[in-house]
């Protein structure tokens, strides 16, 4: 592998030109990155109301001037702003960033994420995202606390004294946010009774891998008792429409949501879901959005309960006993296993010894004993026919010699062999095959878990993300331009194993070079994924390794022969008696 990535690698020229590349691209998104996190101060003036598209009486202005508000709870930071009446930024105050600051989900530089759209009487579009609304507070900074709530509000008033008013209520305990709309005589006003409530804002990236964060990007729809999303792997675009009844919409990335819910969902009419990437690798952007359709209420208010945070089990039980199925725990083909398994033990097991270990990486290791207990008794089946396997392969060699020109016979020799000594050659199959639907699902969970994200162990600072001990001067295909360490150990840990359980061994030299390709193979593969995975894996085969010399010492050849040929196990075994002896007396002679 070795002299491959030197034959592989670029010329220094090449190395030269990827460099200032690089270093031409990380200046573009550093200054991308200062344009999108504009603070309040510096946000751009709405557009000159002359360039707005033509929405009859709805283009009256009762309030001309731009104010902001802050709204802080101990988990949350807003800023709102009365163009369009609704937060311009959220700001996530116990989560961080990979540059260590903290996670921002929205920072538009102008106008609302959330947007209430319609079509007027007068067969024109209205987006409220582009209106001056009135704010009905006069603070511009609201401390709520940890028990507390509070409410701020803005109206949008119409020459003829009509108005929709927007209110909001913060709880300080929750990531969630109430939000109630009224339509005083606008109701009138809006064609066929219907209007759109959308999350129209992009979720800003939160992880060092863009492409793995891309890959965990998505819009949902929840109707029906049915999660459907639009997921988008590479650059394009897709809409999807649905009508009937919605419980909620929602976007994510990779390990944070926001969720529009209506209380009313019988009040809903359908939902309109996009997706967008544009670019490649590193570059790629994602911009998902989420619109719900409604009738407006015989009360004329729209209420809704709005969540910004991340993707946690236990916060999102509360909000809606659904909501956590949008983290990907397994394929669609498990999800009948992968879900239940995941949500009433793996996360409950980190939520509990997470609060009593204090380091996450000590917890996987636990987790990994744990599983490995429990599964004992199918590996140790598996490992015990993999034991015996080995142990019979002289006596298959012998009938390979003996018939290699007759193959017919060979076979019916071997099988014979395999029933005298009650060996099952499909054993070590079976068991593996039981077990596989936990080992996949908890391959898919610890790539997309908030649990270990942001958490160190040894080396790793982010057992959510890959351990990179070596940078490389160039890119591998698959593999990235690193190498991580505990898919390192991991890859080397599996070769021991493959050596001890005697997989493609003697009885098929010509197949031993199979017990290097596949760790090679799976080097590559997890290399990019999160470090605790490895961890996890790391540990997992290092108990099998154990497990397994354990099986062999206990696999009695003799005893297992005598099914076979007992004159030539009662040889065996007098032969093994005397080398006993033999050796009992040579230690006496050294006393």
């Amino acid at each position: 592998m070795m002299a491959w990535i030197w034959y592989m690698a670029p010329s220094e020229e090449e190395i030269q030109r990827m460099q200032e590349e690089r270093a031409a691209q990380d200046s573009l998104r550093a200054l991308q990155t200062e344009q999108e996190f504009e603070r309040p101060q510096d946000i751009a003036e709405p557009e000159p109301e002359e360039t707005r598209p033509e929405i009859g009486i709805f283009g009256h202005q009762a309030f001309a001037d731009t104010v902001y508000t802050t709204i802080e709870t101990p988990r949350q930071r807003f800023t709102f702003s009365n163009l369009g009446g609704g937060p311009i930024q959220i700001e996530l105050l116990n989560h961080r960033k990979y540059d260590d600051t903290n996670v921002v989900l929205v920072a538009d530089t102008a106008k609302s994420a959330y947007n209430i759209g319609f079509l007027s009487t007068e067969s024109l579009n209205v987006e409220t995202n582009t209106l001056l609304f009135r704010p009905l507070h006069d603070q511009q900074h609201i401390i709520v606390g940890e028990d507390e709530t509070a409410a701020i509000s803005y109206a949008l008033e119409l020459e003829d004294g009509r108005s929709m008013t927007l209110t909001y209520t913060f709880h300080g305990d929750r990531y969630v946010t109430d939000l109630e709309i009224r339509f005083d005589g606008v109701e009138e006003l809006i064609s066929g009774n219907y209007y759109e409530l959308g999350f129209l804002s992009r979720l800003r990236s939160t992880e060092r891998n863009r492409s793995s964060e891309t890959m965990y990007s998505a819009a949902y729809v929840y109707s029906g008792g049915v999660l459907d999303d639009i997921n988008l792997t590479s650059p394009g675009s897709e809409e999807q429409s649905y009508t009937g009844i919605v419980q909620w919409v929602a976007t994510k990335n990779k390990f944070f949501t926001q969720i529009i819910k209506p209380l009313d969902p019988d009040r809903t009419d359908g939902a309109i879901i996009t997706g967008e990437v544009t670019g490649e690798n590193d570059d790629e952007r994602t911009h998902y959005t989420s619109v719900l359709r409604s009738r407006i209420p015989a009360d004329g208010i729209g209420r809704y309960t709005l969540y910004t945070g991340p993707l946690d089990l236990y916060e999102l039980r509360d909000f809606d006993r659904e909501a956590y199925d949008m983290v990907d725990t397994g394929f669609r083909f498990l999800r009948w296993f992968s879900d239940p398994f995941v949500k009433w033990v793996v996360a409950p097991f980190f939520k509990f010894f997470g609060g009593i270990i204090p380091n996450m990486g000590l917890v996987i290791i636990l987790f990994a004993f744990i599983v490995k207990i429990v599964l004992y008794p199918l590996t140790k089946k598996s490992f015990e026919s993999m034991a015996a396997m080995r142990e019979l392969q002289p006596e298959m060699k012998a009938i390979q010699e003996k018939y290699k020109d007759n193959p017919q016979a060979q076979q019916q020799a071997t099988m014979k062999l395999f029933k005298k000594a009650k060996v099952n050659p499909l054993g070590g199959c079976l068991p593996n095959l039981l077990q596989a639907p936990v080992l996949i699902t908890l391959w898919r969970y610890f790539q997309n878990s908030i649990e270990i994200r942001q958490q160190g162990f040894l080396w790793a600072d982010d057992l959510s993300a890959p351990d990179v001990i070596i940078q490389l001067p160039f890119s591998i295909p698959f593999m990235g331009d690193f190498i991580a360490g505990f898919v390192l150990l991991m890859a080397a840990s599996m070769v021991v194993q493959m050596k001890i359980s005697g997989q493609g061994g003697a009885a098929n030299p010509q197949m031993k070079i199979f017990q290097y390709v596949l760790p090679v193979v799976l080097f590559f593969v997890f290399n990019q994924f999160a470090s605790g995975l490895s961890l996890y894996y790391l540990i997992y085969n290092t108990l099998s390794i154990g497990q397994q010399m354990l099986i062999n010492k206990q696999i009695d050849h003799v005893k297992m022969m005598e099914t076979v040929d007992k004159k030539k196990a009662r040889q065996m075994a007098k032969e093994k008696k005397l080398e006993e002896k033999k050796k009992r007396q040579e230690k006496r002679d050294d006393n």
